[in-house]
């Protein structure tokens, strides 16, 4: 792997762990690594365009893929507040600096207000678009797993057991198939194996991709 491969996959590893840490065993890291994107978030250095640029898709997967968009949506970070806690260190280190200083520095009587920072970090703006879309960006597009009873293993029958129903007339059509000489295709256990190696496996296991995507009126 050439150098500039091992930093991406460093950078990409080190992003893994940050969103495990957020979201624990619900991790979609695709829309994570998508809403960490700074010129999705308008970061380039150290200035905020507050808008995207560069080669950014948003717009564009906004349009030809609307559930993975939202699921970026989700997952954005909040960027008034990575810059608050930045301005906070550089005023803290000003500080020390000044208190160091010998003879030490005099200070103007009065601040400009405009030059104060706030004692709280900024609220996130899509903190309410986050919540209302939270139920959608967590279990849409999961798979349909009802949740597992403590030491059951996955099996055909408890997660592609739906290949062998359908709706036809109006009626709910099963197959009688014989769960004891049931034998499974290559593809088939190589799906039923995968979800125990996904980053959102917990919620998997949880039963979250069997619970309604969407909040339901009461």
């Amino acid at each position: 792997m050439t150098s500039a491969g091992n930093i991406h996959a460093t950078r990409a590893y080190d992003a893994l762990c940050e969103g495990k840490v957020k979201h624990r065993g619900n991790l979609n890291f695709s829309a994570y690594r998508q809403g960490q994107d700074p010129q999705y978030l308008g970061v380039n250095g150290v200035n905020y365009y507050a808008k995207p640029w560069g080669n950014d898709s948003s717009n564009v997967q906004a349009v030809l893929n609307g559930p993975a968009y939202w699921k970026r949506v989700y997952c954005r970070e909040n960027v008034a507040a990575r810059f608050w806690e930045e301005d906070k260190k550089a005023e803290k280190a000003k500080a020390e600096q000044e208190a160091r200083a010998t003879p030490p520095m005099r200070k103007s009587q009065s601040v400009p207000a405009m030059q104060r920072l706030p004692d709280d970090p900024p609220k996130d703006a899509y903190a309410e678009i986050k919540e209302s879309m939270r139920p959608f960006a967590e279990r849409q597009g999961k798979p349909r797993i009802r949740a597992m009873e403590h030491g059951e293993r996955l099996h055909f029958f408890n997660t592609l057991d739906s290949k062998y129903q359908m709706k036809a007339g109006g009626k709910n059509l099963t197959w009688n198939v014989s769960k004891e000489t049931h034998r499974s295709t290559p593809t088939e256990l190589r799906w039923i194996l995968s979800n125990y190696f996904r980053t959102d496996t917990q919620a998997v296991l949880a039963g979250a991709g069997s619970e309604p995507a969407f909040k339901t009126a009461k």
